[in-house]
């Protein structure tokens, strides 16, 4: 899946920035159109991208969200939805975020999501303004994924974007297709239009000792070995690693991915983590697929829950 990613604000711009320097390549193609908006251009000096894919734009000038749109609209880039960037409460990203996703909306039939960084949950924080604010923005576009700015949350993003803009892009070099094929409009219809949406992710390097290397006699790993590692990563993305902490029981819609060699992706290892999601979270609109990298030493799980109507913390 081809993203136009603007980071507005300075953290978004950072998180552009590194998804334009460390974002999935398929092709030797980036997944990620990178651009950074900002008002200060010694700011923008310092992020990694093009100078040609940054802008200096001011909440006063009402043309300002168009003309940056119809000077990427207009470098003729593929890309099959947009995703805006943003930290919630920095003023000025929050409100150019408002202003492109009307631009974008009306523009293009692409779909239009935003990436909104939530200050770190608490007892204390102004919930109310929060709410007007995820209101705002969720009118502005069709879809709002939320991150939490705690520790870790750049790797938090990037892992997981990666993940998800690698479906339906085929490798050319790998000549394999996974378990379950899924493409760019599974993603779409499990994001919801009406309530919030998180990601849980989870990843494990798998090591085979030096004995195993050298025993290639030995018969493959045993099948429930592989269930249950998947089923591990499954309950450790939901249950520990979290891109906010949403109410998971409101949740609509369910996407399950995993990503890693097919030699350690199942049938009966995606049907057990299915297994366990119906049995968390009834009445949910179920999704899943693979995407295979042979070789590759590292097993990753994601689960997009969409839908949500609130936090629980």
């Amino acid at each position: 899946m081809r993203l136009l990613s603007l980071g507005l604000g300075k953290k978004g711009c950072r998180i552009a920035g590194l998804l334009g320097r460390s974002g999935e390549r398929i092709n030797d193609i980036n997944l990620f159109k990178c651009y950074a908006i900002h008002r200060e251009l010694p700011f923008l000096s310092g992020i990694e991208l093009p100078e040609s894919n940054k802008f200096t734009a001011w909440l006063d000038d009402d043309e300002a969200a168009r003309s940056v749109i119809n000077t990427i609209f207009s470098r003729n880039e593929f890309f099959e939805a947009s995703l805006l960037i943003t930290e919630l409460m920095d003023d000025y990203g929050f409100n150019f975020a408002l202003r492109l996703g009307d631009e974008l909306m009306s523009l293009s039939e692409d779909p239009v999501m935003v990436l909104a960084i939530l200050p770190y949950l608490e007892a204390g924080s102004n919930y109310e303004e929060i709410r007007r604010r995820l209101k705002l923005l969720t009118d502005s576009s069709h879809f709002l994924i939320l991150f939490e700015d705690r520790e870790g949350l750049e790797r938090m993003v990037l892992s997981s974007l990666n993940m998800m803009a690698l479906v339906g892009e085929i490798d050319l070099k790998k000549k394999i297709a996974g378990e379950v094929v899924i493409d760019t409009s599974d993603v779409f219809n499990s994001l919801m239009k009406k309530g919030l949406s998180a990601i849980g992710y989870s990843s494990t390097e798998i090591k085979k000792s030096f004995f195993d290397k050298l025993a290639f006699w030995r018969e493959d790993e045993p099948a429930k070995r592989k269930s249950d590692r998947m089923l591990k990563l499954m309950k450790r993305a939901i249950d520990e690693n979290l891109s906010a902490r949403c109410d998971l029981d409101t949740a609509k819609s369910v996407l399950v991915l995993f990503e890693g060699d097919p030699e350690f992706i199942t049938m009966d290892g995606m049907f057990s983590c299915l297994k366990l999601v119906n049995q968390r979270f009834s009445r949910i609109e179920l999704r899943y697929g693979d995407y295979p990298v042979p070789g590759s030493k590292v097993l990753k799980t994601m689960i997009l829950f969409s839908g949500m109507t609130g936090f629980k913390y």
